[in-house]
């Protein structure tokens, strides 16, 4: 009896990926569904695995990861909610999304209902991130709001900072952000290394909330701590890759700060949030992702996301 395959990819050697054959999915477990990818970004979250710093659930050279921001079109679902032709956009469960069809369950995706292609459609993945940290964040009211890391997540959190009520917005990134951050509301760019910035901060440019963006490492979450207000919040969003970080606690308790971190948990309402944000402005997605590459081309797509460059903002992989 022949089994259908399809194409995936996996990592042989840091950034360094092969193509393989592996079977097709056919019969989804309860509340999962069956996808055929059109698009993937590429997330700061996979970044460690394609170096070969983290290890891949499952032991390295599973196919298909790391890839987790995805576009698709349903072929089979065992949800209530999808059926076979929904394209849909959210999470691969498993993040093993480079592959030609995937699993992923229900619940951490919605349909898509924006008007564009598939590979803008995947900033929405973003968005509902970003939403989850702003909601843990409560009002905004006019606080002022340093950005570790202007990015593409930078970039994105300055819009929605703003548009949800921020004060003074202000970007510190080693890198020139000038042109990738011009017409967004930031108030001020620094473009410095974070801890120059924290050492060097006056008293009165302490912002009141510092989303640090970078992640993967705990130097940055130390800086944004040294550099936060009194009685101010700090937010690690960057994905940690330690079990346990090193952190300036005593100066940070006598400073009164707190500590956020957010990880997403209600995919699919995150999601609609999102896309009902992208609808009302659709020209946020095409300001976000600026390089679309085919398939294909996967490991020139971790490549770049590996060493981010002005002018570069979203990664995006395309399936014809």
């Amino acid at each position: 009896m022949s089994v259908d395959t399809t194409w995936a990819y996996r990592l042989t050697a840091p950034y360094r990926f092969e193509r393989v054959e592996v079977p097709v999915p056919t019969s989804p477990e309860p509340g999962e569904l069956i996808v055929r990818l059109t698009a993937g970004a590429v997330c700061g979250s996979d970044l460690p695995f394609a170096r070969g710093a983290l290890v891949p659930a499952g032991g390295p050279g599973q196919p298909g990861r790391p890839m987790h921001e995805v576009v698709g079109v349903v072929l089979a679902s065992a949800h209530v909610d999808f059926g076979p032709g929904d394209r849909v956009v959210g999470w691969a469960s498993n993040w093993d999304a480079l592959r030609g069809v995937f699993v992923t369950r229900g619940d951490q995706v919605s349909k898509v209902r924006m008007e564009t292609s598939d590979a803008l459609a995947t900033v929405a993945q973003s968005v509902a991130c970003l939403f989850t940290v702003f909601d843990r964040l409560g009002p905004l009211d006019g606080r002022s709001v340093g950005i570790v890391g202007v990015g593409p997540f930078g970039l994105m959190t300055s819009v929605l900072a703003h548009d949800l009520g921020a004060g003074r917005i202000t970007g510190i990134d080693p890198l020139d952000r000038r042109a990738d951050a011009e017409g967004l509301p930031f108030d001020a760019l620094v473009q410095q290394n974070s801890r120059v910035w924290a050492a060097g901060i006056a008293d009165a440019d302490r912002p009141d909330i510092i989303i640090e963006m970078v992640g993967h490492q705990s130097a940055t979450v130390a800086d944004a701590m040294n550099a936060v207000a009194p009685g101010g919040t700090v937010v690690a969003f960057g994905v940690p890759d330690d079990d346990w970080y090193a952190l300036p606690m005593r100066a940070f308790f006598r400073r009164g700060g707190t500590l956020v971190t957010g990880v997403t948990t209600h995919h699919r309402a995150m999601l609609e949030r999102a896309q009902d944000y992208l609808i009302d402005n659709p020209g946020f997605a095409p300001r976000i992702v600026t390089d679309v590459v085919p398939i294909d081309r996967v490991q020139d797509a971790f490549a770049a996301a590996c060493q981010p460059r002005p002018g570069q903002r979203k990664v995006v992989l395309s399936v014809d």
